[in-house]
């Protein structure tokens, strides 16, 4: 690595703000070869360097991009304590867009950790220095970021507001990616306050600029949560088939975990129009990816029990009108009215359980639960995506995404992004 070359030189000759320099730029990349370890022992030495040198412009980049790289080992407190001194010494020095790269990451990291109502102001904070700045792109992500954590803490008309609004800074620079996930969380937080055909059209919308971008992942957690609230909805032929193409994306990409959680509202969708047979077996098949994991797998067997119980009553319903129409044809029995076929077959004290993809990224969609008439329990959490900051690598002016390491809030597979300090 040639940044390693560097710093040997940069050592060998003395130049200690050379070796400065060296150091940030082989941490950067070695975050983004995902040698997060050993990202955070050179973004360390680089810190010490800067203090010494009584660089505080430096500091402040290497306090960021420790930050950064702490949140992908899931150290998220010494994450947020970096992020936070990191934003002071932006703000002593004015520098109010490196500030606002700060307080964003801050704010991400104080969403893993369940601070929310802080994680909400850095990320007010953070859209306030770009929109100042002009800076729409970052604007943007900041804005996406502040309408996940404003869900999780129930704001939703302000999260619907925040959503709204990096969509529209998205595709205003034509940047497909984010306006997907911030639709796709746009969906989300709609389908939390009920209104389902906003839902469905910003899930749609999303789930087409993914496919555009070739993007299976973000096209599955999409479609997946597309079915969700056309469920809400009624329409369960086209639920159905939106969650079996999720669950298509997501077995391409060997993601069991969201295959599983579209196999699960596949199976939820498919009872709701009597198909028994096949809903069992998308439940079998969600428990199955979910044992691999042991994650949810209690939770789709409830919704197998569901799809079993209602097989068996819808049988004997079937099989009891049968009867008494055979009586009826041979003179031998009256109606009374309740045994028609076409009744629904309820389970009394039951609950389907939604398992949302999508985030998230990381970070919890709308659980969108198809219960039945006697269920009144709250609905679970589903998952929200938080729209990166893309990092600059101080060597170049293109900007490469960092994926961090954690899952879900508890255990996902995208989370969001933090932005590293570019250039000295």
């Amino acid at each position: 690595m040639s940044y390693q070359q560097d710093l040997i030189i940069c050592r060998e000759l003395g130049e200690r703000h050379g070796e400065s320099r060296a150091l940030n730029s082989l941490g950067v990349a070695l975050q983004q070869v995902q040698r997060f370890d050993e990202a955070i022992e050179a973004h360390q030495q680089d810190l010490v360097t800067c203090r010494e040198l009584g660089e505080r412009h430096a500091e402040g980049q290497a306090l960021n991009n420790l930050g950064t790289a702490l949140q992908q080992v899931q150290r998220f407190d010494e994450a947020i304590d970096a992020h936070q001194q990191a934003a002071a010494r932006f703000t002593e020095l004015g520098d109010h867009h490196r500030e606002g790269q700060a307080l964003n990451n801050l704010g991400t990291a104080s969403q893993q950790v369940r601070r929310f109502e802080e994680a909400i102001d850095a990320h007010q904070q953070a859209a306030a220095r770009f929109t100042a700045l002009g800076d729409h792109h970052r604007e943007g992500q900041a804005l996406n970021n502040l309408g996940t954590a404003s869900q999780q803490v129930r704001r939703f008309d302000e999260a619907i507001d925040a959503h709204q609004q990096a969509a529209a800074r998205f595709a205003e620079l034509g940047d497909h990616d984010g306006e997907g996930r911030a639709l796709n969380n746009l969906g989300t937080a709609l389908q939390q306050v009920r209104r389902f055909e906003e839902a469905i059209d910003a899930h749609q919308q999303a789930a087409a600029r993914f496919a555009e971008l070739g993007d299976h992942d973000g096209e599955g957690r999409a479609l997946n949560n597309l079915g969700t609230a056309l469920q809400q909805v009624r329409r369960f032929e086209e639920a159905i088939d939106a969650h079996q193409q999720a669950a298509a994306r997501f077995m391409e990409l060997g993601d069991h975990e969201g295959e599983g959680r579209a196999l699960n509202n596949l199976g939820m969708a498919l009872q709701q129009v009597r198909r028994f047979d096949e809903a069992i077996d998308a439940h079998q098949q969600a428990a199955a990816r979910f044992a691999e994991m042991s994650d949810d797998e209690g939770r789709v067997l409830n919704n197998l029990g569901t799809a079993l119980q209602s097989r068996g009553l819808w049988r004997v319903r079937k099989g009891k009108s049968q009867s008494e129409a055979k009586g009826q044809s041979d003179g031998k029995g009256q109606s009374d009215g309740k045994g028609d076929a076409s009744s629904d077959v309820k389970i009394r004290g039951e609950r389907l359980v939604p398992l949302i993809v999508d985030i998230p990224s990381g970070s919890s969609a709308v659980s969108a639960s198809t219960t039945t008439a006697a269920s009144s329990s709250p609905e679970p959490a589903a998952k929200m995506e938080v729209i990166p900051l893309t990092p600059l690598d101080e060597s170049s002016s293109a900007q490469a995404d960092l994926q961090m390491g954690n899952k879900r809030w508890g255990r996902r597979r995208k989370a969001q992004d933090p932005v590293l300090s570019d250039d000295r």
